[in-house]
C-alpha cells in the first residue's frame, strides 16, 4: 500500500507538472498571438496610412513654400494664389468626397487616393530635373493635390471610429489624440527631411513623397474591405445633392457641431492663411527665408501641436471641451497680434511654437467633439463639412493674406486676422453653445 500510494503521489505530481507546463505554454502562445494580432489591427494599419500621408504633406509644406517664395521669388499676392491652389479644389469637392465616402468601400477609396497623390510630386521631380520649373507648374501641382485631398480627408476621418470598433476598445478622445500625435510626428519628420534639400537638391526630397504614398497604399490595403457599417436607408436614399444636404443639415442642427464648424472656417480663413503666406514673407524679407528657416518655422509650430496633443493624452478624458477650444483659439489670436512687432528670429520661433501649442488643443478637442456628435450614417459627410471649414477658409485666407501683405506690410498684416478672430470668438461664445460643449458619456459615444 505504501509503494502504491507513493506511485500514486508521483503520478499526481507528474500530471500537475505537465498541466502547469501546458498552461504556461498555452499562455505564452496566446500572448504571442495577441501581440501579433495587436500589431496588425485595423487601427494600427489606419495609423500607418495616416502617417505616410502626413509625412508627404510635411515635405510638401516646406518644399512648395520654398519653391514659390525663395526659388521663384514670387510676390506676396502670387504666394497667396499658389497656396490657394492647394486647397481651392479641396473646398469645391470636399462635400462630394464626404458623400462618396458614405456610399463606397472606404478602403478602396483611400487606396485610390494614395495612388493618385503619388503622381503630382513625380511629375514635379521630372520638371525640376529638366530645369523647367515655372509658377504655372506649381499651380497645377497644387490643384492636383487639392483634388485628391477632397476625397481622402473625409474618408480617413470617418474610418477612425469604424476601425476602433473592429480593432481595439480605446476611448474616442484617446484615439483622436493618438492619431493627431502620429499625424504631426510624421509631418515633422517630412519637414525635417526637407531641410536636406540644400544638400541633395529638391528632386530627391520631393521624390520621398512618392515613396511615402506608395507605402500608404500598401498599409491601407491591409484594412478590411468594409471598414464602415452601411445604414442603407439613410446612405443610399436620394440624389447626391440630397445626401450632401443631409450632412449640412446635421451640422446646422447640432448645438455642438455648428459652432465648431464655424470656428474652423474662421481659423482656415484668418489663421492658416496668415501662416502660409505672411510668415514665409516675414522670413524672406527679414531673415533671408532659406529652406532651413522655413523648415524650422514649420517644425516649431507642429512641434507645439505634438506637445499639447500628447499632454491631452496624458491627462485623459476631458469633460469641458468647449472651454479648451476657446482658450486655444484665444492663444492663436494673441500670438498673431504679437507677431506684428518686429523681433529677432528666435522670438519669432518661440511665438510660433506657442501658437502650435494652442493649435494642438484646438485640433484634438474639435475633432473629438465632431466624431462624438456626428450621426453614424452621416459621419463622412459631417466630417467633410468640418474639413471644408479648414480647406475652404484656407483657400480664401491665403488670397486675403497676400493682399494684406501688399497693402499693410508683412508684420502689420497679422493684426487684421487677430482682431477679427477675437470678434468672431466673442460672438460664438455669447450666441452659441461653444463654451458649453462637453464630452459625450461613454455609453452614448459613437452610437450615432
Amino acid at each position: 500500500m505504501t509503494v502504491s500510494h507513493h506511485e500514486s503521489v508521483q503520478r499526481t505530481l507528474g500530471d500537475a507538472r505537465h498541466t502547469c507546463y501546458r498552461f504556461a505554454r498555452d499562455t505564452k502562445n496566446r500572448a504571442m498571438q495577441d501581440q501579433k494580432a495587436a500589431a496588425g489591427t485595423p487601427y494600427t494599419w489606419y495609423l500607418a496610412g495616416t502617417a505616410t500621408w502626413f509625412f508627404a504633406i510635411g515635405v510638401q509644406i516646406v518644399m512648395f513654400t520654398y519653391l514659390v517664395t525663395t526659388v521663384l521669388h514670387a510676390p506676396a499676392n502670387q504666394v497667396g494664389l499658389a497656396q490657394t491652389s492647394l486647397t481651392i479644389l479641396s473646398a469645391a469637392f470636399m462635400l462630394v468626397g464626404g458623400a462618396l465616402a458614405d456610399r463606397m468601400d472606404r478602403r478602396r477609396l483611400l487606396m485610390l487616393c494614395h495612388a493618385a497623390a503619388a503622381l503630382p510630386p513625380l511629375v514635379l521631380v521630372i520638371i525640376l530635373s529638366m530645369d523647367a520649373l515655372a509658377y504655372e507648374w506649381l499651380i497645377a501641382y497644387g490643384l492636383a493635390i487639392g483634388l485628391v485631398t477632397a476625397f481622402i480627408l473625409p474618408a480617413r476621418e470617418a474610418t477612425l471610429a469604424d476601425v476602433l470598433t473592429e480593432g481595439n476598445g480605446s476611448s474616442l478622445q484617446k484615439a483622436v489624440t493618438t492619431m493627431v500625435g502620429i499625424q504631426f510626428l510624421a509631418q515633422i519628420a517630412g519637414m525635417l527631411i526637407a531641410r536636406f534639400a540644400a544638400l541633395t537638391g529638391p528632386q530627391a526630397i520631393i521624390f520621398s513623397q512618392v515613396i511615402a504614398q506608395g507605402i500608404g497604399l500598401w498599409a491601407t490595403s491591409r484594412l478590411p474591405r468594409e471598414t464602415h457599417a452601411r445604414v442603407t436607408g439613410q446612405q443610399e436614399a436620394g440624389s447626391q445633392w440630397q445626401r450632401i444636404r443631409a450632412g449640412l443639415g446635421a451640422v446646422a442642427a447640432s448645438p455642438a457641431l455648428f459652432p465648431v464648424t464655424v470656428l474652423t472656417l474662421a481659423i482656415g480663413t484668418l489663421f492658416i492663411g496668415s501662416f502660409l503666406v505672411v510668415l514665409p514673407v516675414i522670413l524672406r524679407e527679414e531673415f533671408g527665408g532659406d529652406v532651413q528657416q522655413i523648415s524650422t518655422m514649420q517644425v516649431c509650430f507642429w512641434g507645439g501641436t505634438i506637445v499639447s496633443s500628447f499632454a491631452i493624452g496624458r491627462i485623459g478624458n476631458i469633460v469641458h471641451r468647449g472651454r479648451l477650444i476657446v482658450a486655444a483659439v484665444s492663444t492663436g489670436a494673441t500670438v498673431l497680434a504679437l507677431l506684428s512687432i518686429k523681433a529677432p528670429l528666435f522670438v519669432l520661433y518661440g511665438l510660433i511654437f506657442t501658437w502650435g501649442l494652442g493649435a494642438g488643443v484646438m485640433i484634438s478637442m474639435s475633432r473629438t467633439a465632431v466624431q462624438e456628435h456626428a450621426p453614424a450614417a452621416l459621419r463622412a459627410r459631417v466630417m467633410s463639412v468640418f474639413q471644408l471649414g479648414f480647406t475652404g477658409g484656407t483657400a480664401i485666407g491665403a488670397i486675403l493674406a497676400g493682399l494684406a501683405v501688399e497693402i499693410l506690410g508683412a508684420r502689420h498684416a497679422t493684426l487684421f486676422p487677430s482682431i477679427t478672430m477675437a470678434i468672431i470668438l466673442a460672438l460664438l461664445v455669447t450666441r452659441t453653445q461653444l463654451l458649453n460643449i462637453r464630452a459625450v458619456p461613454l455609453d452614448e459615444g459613437r452610437s450615432g
